[in-house]
């Protein structure tokens, strides 16, 4: 991580946290925060940092809105190259649960921040918030793609997909060898599929926080997913598919190698396939 990109994070934060008072914006990672404020505050502005994790905030916009965006929470994250070489990531959540994503607001804010690498973009964010605070959630409540409720989950399990562009099979691929031993080594559970697109599938008992850790991870090894989206699998088609569990003790800890055979009983509907492969 280059310095001058480290303080840059870090001012920017201290700075939404000066006009956002109280714990409007909640830094969710304290240690490297505070590490990065040190090191910066005794660095030059060249050079390079030893870091593997990436800063995050959450920015609760009921504080800000209460009546307009009452569910809505923001979780930002810093890419270790923002903002000199990329944009912030980001997930609009529901605040009450979040495991619960409004799928459309997340788009539209990364599309709508798309343009600024080079340029810290929360405050931009935030702008673009208060523009659309009555309409932002809109298209998400209507489409049904933040909640899933009653029966819906019934003998289901909350899993969480990250996409990549490309995996690769084979030891002359080190990127993806080198992905295959951090997940054995982090106890990961769950399933990769080769190819274009390639998926990796975290199950239970692997949480969100698994997960997201371990695309940190795989940014750091040069393999980048598209982010981490949820999604619920019956619980009896995972075990079938080998995904987690007693099936992956007995390969030694090894996430399961998949092919779209199989990926496909694990997702035992069609439409949940094509989501998994992020085919519209």
């Amino acid at each position: 991580m280059e310095v001058l990109d480290a303080q840059r994070q870090v001012e920017e934060i201290l700075t939404l946290k000066e006009q956002w008072h109280g714990d409007t914006i909640e830094v969710k990672t304290p240690a490297l925060f505070s590490r990065l404020q040190k090191v910066t505050n005794n660095s030059a502005k060249t050079g390079r940092l030893e870091v593997k994790k990436c800063l995050m905030i959450h920015v609760k916009c009921w504080h800000i809105y209460p009546e307009e965006l009452k569910d809505l929470l923001l979780e930002i994250e810093f890419p270790l190259e923002y903002p000199s070489e990329t944009t912030c990531r980001l997930r609009a959540l529901h605040a009450s649960d979040l495991h619960l994503e409004y799928k459309s607001c997340t788009k539209t804010i990364t599309n709508y921040v798309e343009s600024m690498c080079g340029f810290e973009c929360v405050e931009s964010v935030m702008d673009w918030i208060a523009e659309n605070k009555h309409s932002c959630l809109i298209e998400s409540e209507n489409e049904n793609d933040s909640l899933l409720v009653g029966n819906d989950r019934e003998g289901k399990v909350q899993c969480f997909i990250l996409r990549y562009n490309h995996l690769l099979s084979g030891r002359e691929h080190k990127k993806e060898k080198s992905m295959l031993d951090v997940a054995k080594k982090s106890k990961l559970q769950g399933g990769l599929l080769w190819g274009s697109p390639g998926v990796v599938i975290v199950v239970p008992p692997s949480t969100f926080e698994d997960a997201n850790e371990y695309a940190s991870d795989c940014r750091t090894i040069g393999k980048r997913p598209d982010g981490v989206e949820e999604v619920w699998l019956r619980l009896d088609c995972a075990e079938e598919a080998g995904l987690g569990g007693l099936a992956q003790q007995k390969r030694g800890g090894k996430l399961r190698e998949l092919d779209t055979a199989t990926l496909r009983i694990a997702c035992d509907d069609e439409n949940v396939l094509r989501m998994v492969l992020g085919v519209h």
